[in-house]
């Protein structure tokens, strides 16, 4: 089935989508949106004048990352480990607080990169979700398990890995977080990982 990203490339939330595709083998389109560009913003109205990313499919307008990578996930040709049954509901718990965190990001980002005058973000909602995942990976590690919902990494460690390898940009503290940090060396190593500007290589 023909897929098509509409996409603007600095965006957080759109290279979580990229690293999904990327990672579990999906061939896709993309369609370029240059959101610093008033004109952009008419062609990036879809799916009822949702923001990017959009995916196109099948006729169908797909919005929010979450929503995005959830479906890329239930496709015939899609590992289930990226969505394993047995873990499902743990995988969308994760995936809802990535999404949420990932739009906390967002804004961050572009108060402090975006903006013509910079301004120092608010980094404590971004502070406090990082404890949360590094907490969870902690007691992860004491049992065994090298990923956060599964056996195997899901679709909720592709938009956790965003929020943590590029909260760094707004000046979030990760010297704090040993644990997310060897979990992002893990996600880096995964075949067919897909970079974007910004993303250290010690993330």
């Amino acid at each position: 089935m023909d897929m098509v990203l509409y996409d603007w490339t600095p965006d957080v939330r759109c290279y979580a989508v990229r690293l999904g595709l990327s990672l579990m083998g999906v061939e896709y389109r993309t369609v370029t949106v240059d959101m610093d560009l008033p004109a952009a913003r008419d062609l990036a109205a879809l799916a009822g004048g949702a923001p990017l990313p959009v995916l196109e499919c099948g006729g169908q307008y797909l919005s929010r990352p979450g929503n995005i990578l959830h479906f890329i996930a239930r496709q015939p040709a899609v590992a289930r480990a990226w969505l394993d049954p047995a873990c499902e509901w743990a995988i969308l718990d994760w995936l809802d607080f990535g999404a949420c965190a990932l739009d906390t990001l967002a804004a961050s980002r572009e108060g402090a990169l975006g903006t013509t005058e910079p301004v120092a973000p608010a980094t404590g909602a971004l502070d406090a979700a990082l404890r949360r995942m590094e907490d969870h990976m902690s007691a992860r590690a004491l049992e065994g398990y090298d990923w956060f919902a599964a056996p195997a990494a899901s679709i909720a460690d592709v938009a956790l890995f965003v929020v943590f390898a590029l909260s760094a940009d707004v000046g979030v503290e990760r010297d704090t977080c040993p644990a997310l940090r060897r979990w992002a060396r893990r996600v880096r190593a995964l075949p067919d990982f897909a970079v974007m500007p910004g993303v250290p290589d010690y993330a």
